[in-house]
């Protein structure tokens, strides 16, 4: 009998030592993961994984992370009565892989595991307070893609079996930073012909510091006709100040702007004067400002028809010119060249003008 007893001990040992080996931090490849084969801590502990959600939270900011930069990843775990709390974390891609770098920066509570590829705890990790126990990890984000985060918690009752704990898991998804670089703006957003000056150009998600090389103002309904700024400064990765000067053969109207590869339509017009006049059969014509942002004031002999029109000769709107200017609501145009056409006593005009 007593050789019974012996030999039965000897089978309970390499399980004892298997379990008490693992208070130090899981072996590895536990977190659910699909790069883990969904394996948790169920392959040791007795029980069904509990799916918890919020357990895992982050640093990395809700419109996503940026590739190269570190973050602090905290996975939390919540159980009634808990003695002993452990668990592995771990990153990984759409396809499984694991994404990311971690790195530990609280020693005497957690390790790497997995050969580096996820972390654990240690020994001095397992004590939770009251009913929870809570990890903090760096995570340096990969240079780009969907990345999900999975852990496996084992709430353990402190008997010294594998019986009796309790195992949960959850998840995090986190996606990269998407950057819209784009040109903002223009200031001052017109010019005349032969102007020459200072003008800044503001950016979204550029990256301007890395350098420019160069800008173009090209006609918007003829990309063969543009000019290019004569020098270039970049002030930071969203802002730049350029010398130009408008050719006096540039036709009049909106140019698209081009910073390198990227182009804001529509974004600057070229006038001519400050006021557009025409003197025409009685009297004079006045249109102003030019361009004009809102409003168009028009100045014209008594009982003139005035109509405005698009580039393409679509009537817009028809207005009878009265003692005082005409004021016209011009907010709801889109920028570009438009034209106004006069009539009185069977004579006609035809103006040029410009809407910011």
């Amino acid at each position: 009998m007593k050789k019974f007893y012996a030999y039965l001990l000897v089978l309970a040992l390499p399980a004892t030592l298997l379990l008490y080996s693992y208070v130090s931090g899981s072996p590895g490849g536990k977190t659910g993961s699909p790069g883990d084969n969904g394996a948790t801590c169920t392959d040791c502990h007795t029980g069904t994984a509990q799916t918890q959600s919020n357990w895992i939270t982050s640093t990395i900011p809700a419109e996503g992370y940026t590739p190269g930069q570190t973050y602090q990843i905290t996975a939390t775990g919540i159980h009634s009565g808990v003695v002993k709390f452990g668990f592995e974390l771990t990153a990984e891609d759409i396809f499984g892989s694991k994404s990311g770098i971690f790195a530990v920066i609280d020693p005497a509570r957690t390790k790497l595991a997995n050969g580096g590829k996820s972390v654990t705890h240690q020994s001095a990790g397992t004590t939770p307070t009251g009913n929870s126990n809570t990890w903090t990890v760096n995570w340096t984000a990969p240079n780009s893609g969907t990345v999900r985060f999975y852990a496996a918690f084992n709430a353990a009752n402190g008997n010294g079996t594998t019986s009796g704990d309790v195992i949960y898991t959850s998840s995090l998804v986190v996606n990269e930073l998407v950057l819209n670089p784009q040109i903002t703006g223009i200031d001052p957003d017109h010019a005349p012909l032969e102007f020459e000056g200072e003008f800044s150009i503001s950016g979204q998600d550029t990256e301007w510091n890395s350098g420019v090389s160069s800008v173009r103002f090209v006609n918007h309904d003829d990309e063969t006709e543009f000019f290019e700024a004569s020098s270039i400064s970049v002030v930071s990765n969203t802002l730049l100040n350029i010398q130009l000067a408008i050719p006096g053969n540039m036709t009049l109207g909106a140019y698209d702007i081009h910073v390198d590869d990227l182009v804001l339509e529509n974004g600057f017009i070229v006038d001519e004067l400050d006021n557009i006049y025409i003197a025409s059969f009685e009297g004079e014509i006045l249109l102003y400002p030019n361009p004009a942002s809102d409003v168009l004031s028009i100045s014209a002999p008594e009982g003139t028809q005035v109509v405005l029109f698009d580039m393409q000769g679509k009537q817009l709107k028809s207005i009878i010119s009265g003692q005082d200017a005409v004021r016209v609501n011009v907010s709801d145009l889109t920028s570009g060249l438009y034209f106004a056409r006069l009539t009185q006593n069977g004579q006609v005009a035809t103006v040029k003008w410009l809407k910011k």
